[in-house]
């Protein structure tokens, strides 16, 4: 699943699913090679709803419902029948009302709303739920050391989130009001059922906790109801359950100041993800920016981060840590993390730098290989098929699938060079602290003659490689094997401006171009490898000594196919070059064109490593762009990685 935005295309076959800092449900569409993204769907995690919505949608083996509750939006991805998940979804749709009824500070008469009246007044009544999670979270206060405190509410109440137009509040508003911030205060009882809030305006501000239980409650009665696989989220909160009938979800967290780019994605199943980030109920007053997320030990807006994502099994622990690891910081927050069992963290801090706690890539998965697919020799020793064929039933899914509407084309024969298909260790003689574990990695980037081999094996098994959440008549067939100008344009004068011919993109030894992450994804898939990570490409791009660009830090146009012959280097090639080409701006590894030539795919979406077009800073090794997983250019290719 690719669980995010709602896209542009309104096929509901062709939706893939992210989930995103929001994490909320949005099907892909199709983009154009100018790389804009679609509108994300955004959640106001402020706005209180009092109405009850809801939109139920159909793709495939996946039943999506939007309900409006707790203030927030809900969305619901089932994989089972319609008429099973259905009914599934109205169960947990009533069990988070009930939950809502229980523990909405903002909701009249709810066990919380009535905690807050009372404060300083006497116990009240608390039921299940909402003793469930007030219990919870003064474990989690004890066990961040104060860093998480729902008794925030005080301080809360003074910030004028999506109130431009009020002043930012004084310290002495916020001192006098400090005091009252102290969830070790909270006087509970289970046994006879009451909370106390011992102090006249103590205020407890669950947040989005309430939430993460809700989604939790929600997901334990689908079970109930015999939902095997299932996703639930609330604004920054998402519990999945399973696995999709075709593979595993695929999780997105998207950079809170830049709606539509993500920062990481990986495969996940049975597990929560949150991410608490500043940016969306953010103010900013005379250049300083006032994020939502409060430290309780100031009174005032935490700093130094962007967003906090935490992976954990637990849905309300998944949240709280997410609040609480912003509060701590970068330093703090990390550490704090190593510590804890089964629990692992991104940080987006202030100035866009990603900090990942040492297990974060094992519990992603990273690499996304999935299991059970055919051996490279299993699927050269098939027979060709003769033709495509359209409703061809998969070995795999047991279910009707499109094989890609334009045929595929043998275009080369012969052997390739040898050395394009090597492979070379990379390994540092003396392992560092942020060092990748050593790999294999190829030595150019994937030729068009590779792969055309994997398309021909497409034609025996169209989809035993694309990865679960792929749309199902996708091609896998390169943007520029074919005409792709439209007629009309091919009769304008302008057509001449386009220095290019139907051999410019399709010659054997060049890298192949026009292909998005999908195709990068299947052919690394059938190839008995995977996409390199980004921090796997930088670290063999520059040699593991920071170098700036693959040779060392003094640039040298002569050592790069860059600049769009803009420079005077005059090279020869305004487009890309043969994958074995400008040998003397080799890595340290032996590794070519790791600077220019086609940018490269990475696991994580990113095209890095800059293209023939780009300038000297665009190829650094540290160079990199987010694009959408569907996104094709003339001038983005990859290559594959091995694990060691």
């Amino acid at each position: 699943m690719f669980i995010g935005k709602s896209g542009q295309n309104n096929s509901l076959r062709k939706w893939v699913f992210f989930l995103s800092v929001i994490i909320a449900t949005w099907a892909f569409g199709r983009w154009q090679d100018n790389g804009t993204a679609p509108t994300s769907l955004q959640t106001d995690k402020t706005t209180q709803f009092t109405a009850l919505t809801a939109t139920t949608t159909v793709a495939g083996d996946l039943v999506r419902r939007e309900v409006v509750l707790m203030g927030s939006r809900f969305d619901f991805v089932v994989s089972a029948p319609l008429a099973q998940a259905n009914v599934a979804i109205d169960v947990a749709v009533k069990r988070i009302q009930e939950i809502e009824q229980a523990v909405s500070s903002w909701r009249p008469g709810s066990d919380i709303a009535l905690l807050n009246e009372r404060a300083g007044i006497g116990p009240v009544k608390i039921g299940p739920d909402a003793m469930a999670i007030l219990e919870r979270s003064l474990k989690l206060y004890r066990e961040t050391n104060g860093a998480f405190d729902i008794s925030i509410g005080p301080i809360w109440d003074l910030w004028p989130y999506r109130r431009p137009g009020q002043a930012i509040p004084t310290r002495q508003a916020i001192t006098r009001r400090l005091p009252l911030v102290n969830a070790a205060g909270i006087q509970l009882n289970p046994d006879q059922g009451t909370g106390f809030l011992p102090r006249k305006g103590m205020k407890v501000n669950l947040g989005a906790v309430g939430k993460g239980y809700a989604a939790q409650a929600a997901v334990k009665v689908m079970i109930a109801m015999g939902i095997e696989n299932a996703a639930v989220s609330a604004g920054g909160d998402t519990y999945l359950h399973g696995h999709k009938q075709g593979g595993p979800w695929i999780v997105g967290i998207e950079n809170p100041r830049w709606p539509g780019k993500y920062i990481d994605r990986f495969l996940a199943g049975d597990i929560a993800v949150a991410t608490s980030g500043d940016a969306k109920q953010s103010i900013i007053r005379e250049g300083k920016r006032y994020g939502h997320i409060l430290d309780p030990a100031t009174g005032y807006p935490a700093e130094g981060v962007q967003s906090v994502s935490i992976l954990t099994t637990d849905p309300v622990v998944a949240d709280a840590l997410a609040t609480a690891v912003f509060v701590m910081g970068v330093t703090k927050g990390l550490a704090w993390v190593e510590d804890q069992p089964d629990i692992e963290s991104l940080i987006l801090d202030d100035s866009g730098g990603i900090h990942r706690s040492s297990g974060w890539l094992k519990a992603t998965n990273r690499g996304g290989i999935l299991p059970n697919h055919a051996s490279l020799d299993e699927v050269r020793q098939k027979p060709l098929a003769a033709t495509n064929t359209v409703g061809e039933k998969s070995n795999e899914r047991n279910e009707q699938r499109t094989t890609p509407a334009v045929p595929i084309p043998q275009l080369f024969s012969g052997e390739p060079h040898p050395d394009l298909s090597r492979m070379v260790l990379i390994a540092g003689k003396i392992r560092q602290r942020d060092q990748p574990p050593p790999f294999l990695m190829d030595v150019t980037e994937v030729s068009n003659y590779h792969y055309d081999l994997f398309l021909q094996a497409l034609k025996v098994t169209p989809r035993r490689f694309s990865h679960a959440e792929e749309v199902m008549d996708k091609s896998h067939l390169p943007r520029y094997w074919q005409e792709f100008r439209s007629p009309l344009f091919n009769e304008t004068a302008a057509v001449r401006l386009a220095p290019f011919d139907a051999e410019t993109f399709t010659k054997p030894n060049f890298p192949v171009v026009g292909v998005d992450w999908w195709d990068a994804f299947a052919f690394c898939r059938w190839a008995e490898k995977r996409l390199p990570t980004q921090k796997e490409w930088q670290w063999a791009a520059n040699g593991g000594q920071n170098r700036s660009w693959p040779w060392g830090n003094t640039w040298n146009y002569s050592k790069a196919n860059s600049g769009g012959e803009k420079w005077g280097e005059k090279d020869g090639y305004i487009y890309a070059a043969p994958v074995r080409s400008f040998l003397d701006g080799a890595s340290v590894h032996g590794l070519l064109n790791m600077a220019g030539n086609v940018a490269e795919w990475t696991a994580e979406g990113f095209v890095t490593g800059g293209s023939s077009r780009a300038n000297p800073s665009g190829v650094r090794a540290n160079s990199r762009l987010l694009r959408e997983p569907d996104f094709r250019s003339f001038d983005i290719g990859f290559r594959c990685v091995r694990s060691d």
